[in-house]
């Protein structure tokens, strides 16, 4: 039944993780342009990304909190909390490209207004994680595993 176990997770859960590190890494990189191309042409651009995030977050969690799942992932013990700080920026990023649509789109304020929402909500977002960060620290998330 072991060997089982294995032998699924290796082949469904393991496999298609690899490709959730790999999105995830490039993933702010990707919103970047988006945010550089809307500034520049003025033009929306698809906004998906938070659905997409969404699922890249779902299965870091699985990794997280399943401690099968997560054994090889604890191997490198700063890979869960670095991707958990992408996944936030990313949707932080995300947010902003929000806010920048609307008013791309639909011309609701000024580019400047548009800019400085963008801006607040980019550092709210990372206030409240530092916050997450402040009373839950990465150190204590990953030594728990380690006993």
């Amino acid at each position: 039944m072991k060997v089982l176990k294995w032998l699924l997770a290796i082949v469904f859960y393991h496999s298609f993780m690899l490709g959730v590190i790999i999105v995830t890494l490039f993933m702010p990189f990707m919103i970047y342009g988006d945010i550089r191309n809307l500034l520049i042409n003025e033009v929306p651009v698809a906004s998906g990304g938070v659905i997409v995030i969404s699922l890249l977050a779902f299965f870091i969690y699985l990794a997280m909190r399943s401690q099968f799942l997560g054994i090889p992932y604890r191997k490198i013990t700063i890979l869960l909390p670095f991707l958990q700080m992408l996944i936030y920026t990313s949707f932080t990023l995300s947010i902003g490209v929000m806010i920048l649509n609307k008013w791309a789109d639909e011309g609701l304020y000024s580019k400047g207004w548009a800019i400085t929402l963008m801006l607040l909500a980019i550092v709210a977002i990372r206030l409240c994680m530092s916050l997450l960060y402040w009373k839950y620290p990465i150190d204590r998330q990953t030594n728990r595993y380690m006993e």
